[in-house]
């Protein structure tokens, strides 16, 4: 941003932070630069939740604007419910703070708790002025949320423990193709000097017998998310690290049939094993070749161990990655190929 932009989102935070009902914009930016400052600090800061960020109303002239922010909830509710999300957050705490000295634990401790209790909120897609599925509201208070909610919640919890977000807005589609309006949020987060796109929205799979958490978009770089992802924003950080990817700091990425052989092997006793196969050598440059070698590779190791266990297999095949769900044994055995992640 500019010198005068950083002054207006100061004067813009401060005011939206003691409520105010007019904003006063003493410089000499056009309108549109206002509003893309405005909307700039509602999405850095998710515990503005009490202003409609889908009306940007203001009036005056360069040198003189007057933002008219509309408050969503009283004084006293917007006390109750930040007080709520703190404890929320001094909950999650309690664990974070044990292993905040491990940034890809701490992280990954972050991205699995919004997993686990948010649910897509698919019934606010039908409907207009569903604002608490776009906010932190619905995130920790409904347990239901829309992508930007998502997103908002994460970036919140990994600005609570020193973990550098922010929320990145574009359109996604599992296909690669952005044509349509499949408008998305997710974040970007910076650890050290190294950046990572993180899609925790997409990291949550449903299927009617299989929930889990997925880390297919858990710490990519901008090669992999623009596979299928398309920021708005042309400025983001460039993020080309994989060191704290999952697949490499779990030692998940496999180049060879025998790599993966010796995969399912160590991780044969686990619920479920994930992996992302290479396309650059020869054994897995095809995804038709990834489901039958893992199928191969499962039954072998099921074969000579003597063991088999009814197991589900799904594939995200975009990004070369395989997964194989272990069911509960007393459950008829599954044979469930999912060709592509759940789209959210």
């Amino acid at each position: 941003m500019s010198v005068e932009e950083k002054k207006t989102y100061k004067i813009i935070y401060d005011g939206l932070k003691i409520r105010a009902f007019n904003i006063v914009v003493s410089l000499y930016l056009r309108p549109e630069q206002v509003q893309e400052v405005y909307l700039k600090v509602l999405y850095d800061n998710p515990l503005f939740f009490y202003v409609n960020q889908t009306v940007i109303k203001m009036t005056g002239e360069p040198g003189y604007w007057i933002l008219l922010p509309e408050y969503l909830f009283a004084d006293r509710e917007i006390t109750l419910i930040t007080n709520e999300i703190h404890r929320i957050v001094n909950k999650v705490a309690v664990k974070a703070n044990t292993i905040c000295s491990n940034e890809f634990r701490l992280e990954k401790y972050l991205h699995d708790t919004v997993v686990k209790s948010v649910a897509y909120d698919y019934d606010a897609l039908k409907k207009e002025d569903c604002f608490n599925a776009h906010s932190i509201v619905g995130a920790f208070l409904d347990n239901k949320a829309v992508c930007e909610g998502i997103a908002k919640a994460f970036k919140l919890l990994c600005n609570e423990f020193g973990i550098k977000c922010i929320v990145v807005l574009g359109k996604a589609n599992k296909e690669g193709d952005f044509r349509g309006d499949d408008y998305h949020a997710w974040n970007l987060v910076k650890i050290g000097e190294e950046s990572y796109h993180v899609d925790v929205t997409w990291n949550n799979l449903y299927d009617t017998d299989i929930r889990h958490i997925s880390y297919d978009y858990f710490n990519v770089t901008t090669k992999d998310i623009l596979l299928d992802h398309q920021p708005f924003e042309d400025n983001l950080p460039i993020c080309n690290s994989t060191r704290l990817n999952y697949f490499y700091s779990t030692n998940s990425f496999v180049s060879t049939y025998s790599e993966l052989v010796e995969l399912i092997v160590t991780r044969f006793n686990a619920k479920e094993i994930m992996f992302r196969a290479s396309k650059e050598k020869g054994e897995f440059q095809l995804i038709d070749e990834l489901k039958e070698k893992t199928i191969a590779a499962l039954m072998h190791v099921m074969f000579t161990r003597g063991n088999t266990k009814p197991f589900a297999l799904m594939f995200n095949e975009i990004h070369n990655i395989a997964k194989i769900v272990f069911m509960p044994k007393e459950k008829k055995k599954i044979d469930l190929v999912k060709h592509n992640i759940l789209k959210k």
